[in-house]
Order: structure tokens, then sequence, then C-alpha cells
């Protein structure tokens, strides 16, 4: 199986089957993120304490690449603390724009999990629905919701 044949079968499996998908019955930080262009929709969850991630959840809706990405950055924070998840947020906001990024300091499967967005750079218009839940993860941080157009 090629790296993008994996790659659209991780999509297609987070898409389907996301993880994380509900609201957290306690959470701290949370942060919505709307995408008009597209429709994308996300809300993050998440119970920050000693500054560490220690849950993280979503809900929304929109195209695969979206909620996987959003079920993806749940999988890979979860249990991270805010100098890891914030050094694996920036790492992947630079993958996505096709800039020198490094995830070594993650497992296999978590590299694995985040290089399925890796090809996302060949299609510049799909690079905002990888990356709303990722934004958003960082405005929950803050507890700010945004509108993508607005950072456009």
């Amino acid at each position: 199986m090629s790296d993008i044949e994996l790659y659209q079968k991780n999509i297609l499996e987070h898409s389907k089957q996301p993880l994380n998908f509900k609201v957290l019955e306690h959470y701290n930080h949370n942060s919505k993120g709307y995408n008009p262009l597209c429709g994308d929709k996300v809300e993050i969850f998440m119970n920050l304490e000693n500054e560490k991630v220690n849950d993280i959840s979503f809900q929304g809706s929109g195209c695969a690449i979206s909620m996987a990405s959003a079920s993806i950055l749940t999988k890979v924070l979860s249990k991270k603390t805010l100098t890891e998840a914030n050094n694996i947020f920036n790492n992947f906001i630079k993958m996505i724009e096709n800039k020198d990024s490094n995830f070594d300091q993650l497992t296999t499967e978590e590299k694995n999990l985040l290089l399925t967005f890796s090809e996302i750079k060949k299609f510049p218009m799909r690079s905002k629905c990888a990356t709303i839940s990722w934004s958003t993860f960082n405005a929950a941080l803050n507890n700010i919701n945004f509108d993508t157009e607005a950072k456009s």
C-alpha cells in the first residue's frame, strides 16, 4: 500500500468513526471554529490541569479531512504537556504550509497519524480543512472563538 493510499485510508477511518467525538463532562477550556467558505464547524473541549492536556474532545461537522484532522488531534494531544502540545501544533502547521517540521518527539503511531495530512500541501484549497481543528485548539487554550474567514 502506498503512502497516499494509507493516508486516504486514515482520513476515511477517522472521518467515519472519529475518536473523542463528544462533549467532555468536565472541561475548563473550549473554543468554536467555523470556516464559512466550506462550512466546516468544530468545537474543541479540553480539561487542562497542571500545564497538561488531561482530556480533549471535539464536536462538529464538515468534510472528511476536517473531521479526521480533529479526531487525530484529540488522539495525539491527549496527555501532552502544554509545551509538547504547542510544539506539535506549530510543527503540524509548518507541515501543512510545506515548511520544515519535526515530529521526532512523538511515537511512531502519533507521527504516522499526523503525516496523514502531509500531502495536503499539494491541495492548498484543502489546507484550512486540515487546520481548522488545530487553530480551534490553539484558540481554546485562551477560550477564544474564531471565524477562519477573519483569519484569512
